[in-house]
C-alpha cells in the first residue's frame, strides 16, 4: 500500500496542476482588495493581517491601516502606539509589532525599499518563510512556495500524505512539488489559487470535492476519505492557570501599568495580575486565601506602592472575589478572577492620553518595579476606544454595568 501510494504521488509530478488550477482560480476567486495590487508593502500588510484571522474580518482593517500608513515609510516612522491603535480589535498584537519592527529595519538598512527576492525578504525581522514566499511570488513573480494552513491541507489531501504536516519532511516535499507545478509566468497566482482552494473548496470539515478542479487527481479522494488528511501531531494539552487580577478603581477610572521596554510583551499595557498554577488545588482555592496572602499577591502584581495602604484597608474589609471568566490561549487556559480595590481619589498618578497600546495576551506574571511614565489611570467611559486585552473585556463590562447602576 505504501509503495503504491508513493508511486502515485510521484506520478502526480507528470501532471500540469497549473492547467487545472489556474483557470478555476481566475473564474472563481474572490474580489479582495490586496489582489488588486502588486505593491510588495501592501501584500506584506495583507499577509500579516490574514494570519489566524478570517478574510471578512481583515478587509476593513486592511483598508483603514493603509489609509493611515499608505507606504512603508509612514509605517516605519510611526510610533508603536500609533500602529497598535490602527490594529485595535484585530487581535494578536505581536503581529503588528513585528511588522512595525520590520518597517523600521527597512528604513534604516535598505533606505525604505522592500527586497525583491525570497532570500533577502527572509532577512527582514518578522518575515518568515510563508510571508517571504507570498510577497516574492505575488509582487515579484519569483518561483517559490507560500505554504500556509490552507495549502498544507490541500497538499496533504492531494498527495494522500501520511506524515504529520508540521514535519520538516512534509514541508520539503510540499515545497518541492509546488515549485515544480508552478506556472513560470505567474507563480503568485498559483500560490493564491492553492490558498483559495483550501479556503473555499478543500475546507477543513466539509470539503466540496465535486467542485474541486483537482478532483480527478486527488489521491486522498481516490482513497475514499479526504478527512483523514492532514495528519497532525497530537496537540499538547493546554495548561490551566488561574489569573488573579487586581482592578484598582479611583472613582470612574481604572489603573493600568506598562511592561518593561524589552523582553516578552515589551512596552504594553495591562491590568495587573498574577498567574497561579491550578494543579493539585481545589476549584475554590482562592476563597481560602488569607488577607495577608492576597496582599502578597497584590504586591507581586502591582508596581505602584502608593496604593498599599488603601489596598490593605480594602482587603481587611473582605473584598469580594469576582469571576470566573474563561479565556483560551494557544498553550494555556485562563480562569480569571478579579478583586476590585477602591483607591483614594487624591492620589496622583499619570493620566493616560489616547491612543494607548494594550496587548491582547498579557499572559505572564510580572515583578518589575516601573517608573511614573509606566502607570496610568483610564476613564471607564474611554475603555471602548482602547485596544483592550480580549481576556479582560468581561471585567470591563461588569465594571461599566456597576457604574451605570450606581449612577441611576
Amino acid at each position: 500500500m505504501e509503495a503504491e501510494r508513493t508511486m502515485m504521488q510521484d506520478n502526480l509530478t507528470d501532471f500540469s496542476i497549473a492547467e487545472y488550477l489556474l483557470p478555476w482560480f481566475h473564474s472563481a476567486k474572490r474580489d479582495l482588495p490586496w489582489r488588486k495590487t502588486k505593491d510588495p508593502y501592501m501584500i506584506w500588510v495583507s499577509e500579516v493581517m490574514l494570519q489566524q484571522t478570517q478574510v471578512k474580518t481583515v478587509i476593513p482593517y486592511f483598508e483603514r491601516f493603509l489609509h493611515r500608513f499608505p507606504n512603508l515609510k509612514k509605517l516605519g516612522e510611526a510610533s508603536f502606539e500609533e500602529v497598535l491603535t490602527e490594529w485595535r480589535g484585530l487581535g494578536y498584537y505581536s503581529r503588528a509589532k513585528r511588522m512595525w519592527e520590520g518597517a523600521q529595519y527597512l528604513l534604516t538598512q535598505r533606505e525604505g525599499a522592500m527586497p525583491d527576492n525570497y532570500e533577502q525578504l527572509l532577512k527582514v525581522p518578522g518575515i518568515g518563510k510563508y510571508t517571504a514566499g507570498a510577497v516574492a511570488s505575488i509582487a515579484f513573480g519569483e518561483k517559490v512556495s507560500a505554504i500556509d494552513g490552507n495549502v498544507l491541507r490541500v497538499m496533504s489531501r492531494l498527495l494522500a500524505w501520511p506524515e504529520p504536516v508540521e514535519s520538516v519532511k512534509s514541508y520539503r516535499r510540499f515545497d518541492q512539488s509546488i515549485t515544480l507545478w508552478q506556472s513560470t509566468s505567474d507563480p503568485g497566482d498559483f500560490n493564491q489559487a492553492l490558498m483559495e482552494l483550501g479556503a473555499m473548496v478543500c475546507t477543513s470539515k466539509k470539503p466540496s470535492c465535486v467542485e474541486c478542479p483537482l478532483f480527478k487527481l486527488c489521491l486522498g479522494r481516490k482513497e475514499g476519505n479526504v478527512l483523514l488528511y492532514p495528519v497532525k501531531r497530537p496537540k499538547p494539552q493546554r495548561q490551566e492557570m488561574t489569573r488573579l487580577t487586581f482592578v484598582m478603581r479611583r472613582g470612574n477610572e481604572v489603573y493600568l501599568q506598562k511592561r518593561p521596554s524589552d523582553g516578552l510583551l515589551a512596552s504594553l499595557w495591562e491590568l495587573p495580575g498574577v498567574e497561579i498554577l491550578q494543579e493539585n488545588r481545589r476549584k475554590d482555592f482562592l476563597l481560602s486565601f488569607s488577607q495577608n496572602e492576597l496582599f502578597h499577591l497584590y504586591y507581586e502584581a502591582v508596581n505602584d506602592r502608593s496604593f498599599d495602604k488603601d489596598v490593605t484597608k480594602g482587603l481587611s474589609q473582605a473584598a469580594t472575589l469576582q469571576g470566573p471568566l474563561w479565556y483560551n490561549f494557544s498553550h494555556r487556559r485562563w480562569k480569571i478572577f478579579w478583586i476590585v480595590l477602591d483607591i483614594n481619589e487624591t492620589l496622583e498618578t499619570q493620566q493616560l492620553p489616547l491612543p494607548v497600546s494594550v496587548h491582547e495576551q498579557p499572559e505572564t506574571e510580572h515583578k518589575q518595579h516601573l517608573l511614573g511614565e509606566n502607570r496610568c489611570w483610564v476613564s471607564l467611559n474611554k475603555i471602548s476606544a482602547l485596544p483592550l486585552p480580549v481576556a479582560f473585556r468581561g471585567i470591563f463590562r461588569e465594571l461599566l454595568k456597576h457604574n451605570n447602576h450606581t449612577n441611576v
